[in-house]
C-alpha cells in the first residue's frame, strides 16, 4: 500500500474535495458507503470550523454513518516531551482540547438538519470498548514480539517529530503512546465500533498504513483509507485524484 490508487473518472465536484484511495481494496470500501471515520487533531489548524463542516457535507452525501473523531490523549505528555513545564504543558492541551471541541460542534451545527448520521466521540470516551481493547491487546503482543513492528512504530514517530533533538528518548516514547492510542481506529475501525466497513479519512497519507501492511495482523478486510483534500491542493500523487 505504498501510493494511492489508478484514477478513475471524476465525479461532479459538488463538495469540492478530492479523494484518493489508498489501494482497490480501500476503493471498493468506499464505494459500499457504509461509514467514515473523520479524525481531527487537536491544535492542527488545518481543520477549521469551515472545512468541518464541508467535510461533514460531503461525508454524509457518500457513507450511511459519519463518526468525528478526536483526540484527547496523550497531548500534555507531548507538550511536556516538548519542554513545557507539567503545568503548562496540561493548560496547553486544555485550551487545544477546548478550541477543537467547539469547531467540531459548531460544524455539526452548521450541517444540520442533515446531520443525524453524524457522532462525535472522544478518543477516551472509547478506549474501554471491547474491540478496541482486543486490537490494543494485539497490537502491544505484536509490538514486544516483532522487531519489524516496532521498526514501524518507532520510524513514523521519527518521521513526524523531525530533526528536533530528543536526548532521553522523551518525545520518542511520547510519540509511540499517542500512535499507539490510535492505531487501533486506523487498522481496524470495523472492529472496533462494530460497523461492517469503515473508511478512514484524513488530509495527509501516513506512510506507516504502507509499512505495517503485511507486517502486522490488525489490519480488518473491511478497513479502508482514502485522503481528503479541497481540490486543489498540493497532492502527493495528483494524477490519482478524484474529485467528489
Amino acid at each position: 500500500m505504498s501510493s494511492p490508487t489508478e484514477p478513475r473518472p471524476p465525479d461532479a465536484s459538488a463538495d469540492g474535495f478530492d479523494v484518493l484511495p489508498f489501494t482497490g481494496s480501500c476503493r471498493r470500501v468506499f464505494a459500499r458507503g457504509e461509514h467514515a471515520l473523520i479524525g481531527v487533531s487537536a491544535g492542527n489548524s488545518y481543520f477549521s470550523q469551515q472545512r468541518l463542516a464541508r467535510l461533514l457535507h460531503w461525508a454524509q452525501r457518500h457513507f450511511a454513518e459519519v463518526d468525528v473523531l478526536y483526540t484527547d490523549l496523550h497531548l500534555d505528555t507531548m507538550y511536556m516531551a516538548s519542554g513545557s513545564s507539567g503545568e503548562h504543558a496540561a493548560s496547553r492541551a486544555n485550551r487545544a482540547l477546548k478550541d477543537v471541541r467547539r469547531r467540531i460542534r459548531r460544524a455539526v451545527e452548521s450541517a444540520a438538519p442533515a446531520a443525524g448520521n453524524v457522532r462525535v466521540r472522544a478518543l477516551s470516551q472509547c478506549t474501554e470498548l471491547p474491540g478496541y481493547r482486543e486490537v490494543e491487546y494485539r497490537l502491544d503482543q505484536e509490538y514486544a514480539a516483532d522487531p519489524r513492528v516496532r521498526r514501524c512504530w518507532e520510524e513514523h514517530v521519527r518521521r513526524v517529530l523531525g530533526a528536533q533533538p530528543d536526548p532521553d528518548g522523551a518525545r520518542l516514547r511520547a510519540g509511540l503512546a499517542y500512535l499507539r492510542a490510535e492505531l487501533p481506529f486506523l487498522l481496524s475501525t470495523p472492529k472496533v465500533l462494530e460497523v461492517p466497513s469503515s473508511v478512514s479519512c484524513y488530509h495527509d497519507l501516513l506512510p506507516i498504513l504502507s509499512t505495517l501492511r503485511g507486517v502486522t495482523s490488525c489490519f480488518h478486510p473491511g478497513q479502508g483509507h482514502v485522503v481528503v483534500r479541497p481540490v486543489g491542493w498540493c497532492h502527493p500523487s495528483p494524477e490519482s485524484a478524484v474529485s467528489l
